[in-house]
Protein backbone atom coordinates (compact mmCIF):
# COMPACT_ATOMS: atom_id res chain seq x y z
CA UNK A 1 0.00 0.00 0.00
CA UNK A 2 1.56 3.33 -1.04
CA UNK A 3 0.96 6.03 2.15
CA UNK A 4 2.30 8.96 0.46
CA UNK A 5 -0.27 11.00 0.99
CA UNK A 6 -1.36 9.93 4.31
CA UNK A 7 2.09 10.49 5.39
CA UNK A 8 2.40 14.44 4.37
CA UNK A 9 -0.75 14.63 6.28
CA UNK A 10 0.86 13.27 9.10
CA UNK A 11 4.15 15.36 8.68
CA UNK A 12 1.73 18.49 8.39
CA UNK A 13 -0.97 17.37 11.31
CA UNK A 14 2.64 16.31 13.61
CA UNK A 15 3.66 19.96 12.83
CA UNK A 16 0.63 21.64 13.61
CA UNK A 17 0.91 19.49 16.70
CA UNK A 18 3.83 20.17 18.25
CA UNK A 19 3.16 23.86 18.29
CA UNK A 20 -0.24 22.96 20.21
CA UNK A 21 2.00 21.31 22.51
CA UNK A 22 4.41 23.94 22.56
CA UNK A 23 1.43 26.39 23.21
CA UNK A 24 0.31 24.77 26.13
CA UNK A 25 3.20 22.93 27.72
CA UNK A 26 2.84 24.52 31.62
CA UNK A 27 -0.48 22.62 31.53
CA UNK A 28 1.65 19.15 30.02
CA UNK A 29 3.64 16.75 31.71
CA UNK A 30 3.68 14.12 29.28
CA UNK A 31 7.46 12.16 29.43
CA UNK A 32 8.85 9.49 27.93
CA UNK A 33 7.68 6.38 30.50
CA UNK A 34 4.38 7.97 31.14
CA UNK A 35 1.89 5.41 29.22
CA UNK A 36 -1.18 5.95 31.22
CA UNK A 37 -2.77 7.45 28.11
CA UNK A 38 -2.13 3.71 26.24
CA UNK A 39 -3.19 1.55 29.76
CA UNK A 40 -6.76 2.41 28.67
CA UNK A 41 -8.70 3.47 26.39
CA UNK A 42 -10.36 2.03 23.02
CA UNK A 43 -8.73 3.73 20.53
CA UNK A 44 -10.63 4.32 17.51
CA UNK A 45 -8.37 4.01 14.28
CA UNK A 46 -9.30 3.93 10.33
CA UNK A 47 -8.94 1.61 8.39
CA UNK A 48 -5.48 3.63 6.81
CA UNK A 49 -4.50 4.23 10.12
CA UNK A 50 -4.67 0.17 10.78
CA UNK A 51 -2.63 -0.39 7.71
CA UNK A 52 0.11 2.19 8.41
CA UNK A 53 0.32 1.04 11.97
CA UNK A 54 1.28 -2.74 10.63
CA UNK A 55 4.02 -0.78 8.38
CA UNK A 56 5.41 -0.31 11.42
CA UNK A 57 4.39 -3.76 12.63
CA UNK A 58 6.20 -5.46 9.96
CA UNK A 59 9.66 -3.51 10.47
CA UNK A 60 9.81 -4.94 14.11
CA UNK A 61 11.77 -7.67 15.26
CA UNK A 62 10.17 -10.82 15.60
CA UNK A 63 10.63 -11.01 19.43
CA UNK A 64 8.75 -7.60 19.36
CA UNK A 65 5.95 -9.24 17.40
CA UNK A 66 5.45 -11.94 19.60
CA UNK A 67 5.03 -10.11 22.48
CA UNK A 68 2.22 -7.50 20.65
CA UNK A 69 0.49 -11.08 19.38
CA UNK A 70 0.32 -12.10 22.99
CA UNK A 71 -0.76 -8.98 23.81
CA UNK A 72 -3.63 -8.81 21.19
CA UNK A 73 -4.78 -12.45 22.16
CA UNK A 74 -5.25 -10.80 25.81
CA UNK A 75 -6.61 -7.84 25.15
CA UNK A 76 -9.09 -9.53 23.46
CA UNK A 77 -10.45 -11.58 25.80
CA UNK A 78 -10.95 -8.39 28.31
CA UNK A 79 -12.83 -5.46 27.97
CA UNK A 80 -13.59 -3.91 24.43
CA UNK A 81 -14.46 -1.03 25.90
CA UNK A 82 -11.44 0.27 27.72
CA UNK A 83 -7.74 -2.19 27.33
CA UNK A 84 -4.07 -1.66 26.90
CA UNK A 85 -2.63 -1.20 23.86
CA UNK A 86 -0.76 -3.93 22.78
CA UNK A 87 1.78 -2.23 20.98
CA UNK A 88 2.70 -0.94 24.21
CA UNK A 89 5.80 -2.66 25.76
CA UNK A 90 7.33 -1.66 29.09
CA UNK A 91 5.74 2.02 29.11
CA UNK A 92 6.68 2.22 25.28
CA UNK A 93 4.81 2.60 21.81
CA UNK A 94 6.28 -0.37 19.57
CA UNK A 95 5.41 1.40 17.13
CA UNK A 96 5.69 5.17 17.73
CA UNK A 97 6.45 6.63 14.40
CA UNK A 98 3.47 4.62 13.26
CA UNK A 99 0.90 5.24 15.93
CA UNK A 100 -2.67 6.77 14.87
CA UNK A 101 -3.91 10.13 14.93
CA UNK A 102 -5.81 9.26 18.43
CA UNK A 103 -2.35 8.75 20.25
CA UNK A 104 -0.99 11.88 18.22
CA UNK A 105 -3.81 14.20 19.66
CA UNK A 106 -3.68 13.53 23.06
CA UNK A 107 -3.02 15.17 26.00
CA UNK A 108 -4.51 18.33 25.37
CA UNK A 109 -8.05 19.88 26.25
CA UNK A 110 -10.10 18.99 22.96
CA UNK A 111 -13.89 19.88 22.49
CA UNK A 112 -16.23 17.27 23.38
CA UNK A 113 -19.61 16.55 21.50
CA UNK A 114 -21.09 19.10 23.60
CA UNK A 115 -18.71 21.53 22.94
CA UNK A 116 -16.73 21.70 26.37
CA UNK A 117 -13.88 20.96 27.32
CA UNK A 118 -12.95 17.11 26.91
CA UNK A 119 -9.83 16.66 29.52
CA UNK A 120 -7.46 13.87 29.07
CA UNK A 121 -8.28 11.38 31.68
CA UNK A 122 -4.99 11.45 33.54
CA UNK A 123 -5.93 15.14 34.82
CA UNK A 124 -7.55 13.14 37.17
CA UNK A 125 -4.26 11.48 38.66
CA UNK A 126 -2.15 14.79 38.76
CA UNK A 127 -1.08 14.65 35.03
CA UNK A 128 -2.12 17.25 31.88
CA UNK A 129 -4.18 20.11 33.00
CA UNK A 130 -4.61 18.79 36.91
CA UNK A 131 -3.53 22.04 38.35
CA UNK A 132 -6.77 23.47 36.50
CA UNK A 133 -8.94 20.37 36.58
CA UNK A 134 -11.89 20.77 39.36
CA UNK A 135 -12.27 17.57 40.54
CA UNK A 136 -16.63 18.26 41.56
CA UNK A 137 -17.38 20.05 38.66
CA UNK A 138 -15.38 17.38 36.76
CA UNK A 139 -13.82 20.03 34.42
CA UNK A 140 -12.16 23.46 33.80
CA UNK A 141 -11.60 25.35 36.90
CA UNK A 142 -11.29 28.99 35.64
CA UNK A 143 -10.57 29.93 39.17
CA UNK A 144 -7.66 27.70 39.49
CA UNK A 145 -6.36 28.77 36.17
CA UNK A 146 -6.63 32.42 37.20
CA UNK A 147 -4.76 32.01 40.62
CA UNK A 148 -2.80 29.46 38.97
CA UNK A 149 -0.29 32.47 37.10
CA UNK A 150 -0.16 30.36 34.19
CA UNK A 151 1.48 32.71 31.32
CA UNK A 152 -1.56 31.37 28.78
CA UNK A 153 -5.05 31.06 29.52
CA UNK A 154 -5.75 27.37 28.58
CA UNK A 155 -7.30 27.00 25.13
CA UNK A 156 -9.59 24.02 24.26
CA UNK A 157 -8.61 22.25 20.45
CA UNK A 158 -10.92 20.66 18.30
CA UNK A 159 -8.80 17.20 17.81
CA UNK A 160 -11.47 14.66 17.49
CA UNK A 161 -10.17 11.86 15.38
CA UNK A 162 -13.38 12.91 12.90
CA UNK A 163 -12.43 16.55 12.76
CA UNK A 164 -8.93 15.99 12.19
CA UNK A 165 -10.20 13.52 9.47
CA UNK A 166 -12.46 15.87 8.00
CA UNK A 167 -9.28 18.71 7.76
CA UNK A 168 -9.34 20.67 4.28
CA UNK A 169 -6.01 19.07 3.79
CA UNK A 170 -7.34 15.72 3.66
CA UNK A 171 -9.33 16.31 1.16
CA UNK A 172 -6.65 18.45 -0.67
CA UNK A 173 -4.15 15.37 -0.46
CA UNK A 174 -7.21 12.87 -0.92
CA UNK A 175 -6.68 10.77 1.83
CA UNK A 176 -9.12 8.08 2.40
CA UNK A 177 -8.93 7.13 5.84
CA UNK A 178 -12.09 4.44 5.72
CA UNK A 179 -13.64 2.53 7.94
CA UNK A 180 -13.45 3.83 11.80
CA UNK A 181 -13.44 1.24 14.73
CA UNK A 182 -11.81 0.36 17.72
CA UNK A 183 -8.62 -0.72 17.28
CA UNK A 184 -8.78 -4.07 19.22
CA UNK A 185 -11.54 -4.99 16.02
CA UNK A 186 -9.07 -4.49 13.60
CA UNK A 187 -6.37 -7.00 15.10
Amino acid sequence: MEFGNYEEFLRVLDSDLAKIFEYQKEYIYCKPGCSLCCERGNYPISKIEFDYMMKGYDRLESDIKNIIKKNIEEQKKGDPESYTCPFLIEHKCSIYENRPIVCRTFGVLTEDAKGQAGFPFCATVGLNYSKIYDSEKGGLSSELAFKGKFKIFPKIFRLSNKVVMDLPLAKELNVDFGEVKRMIDFL
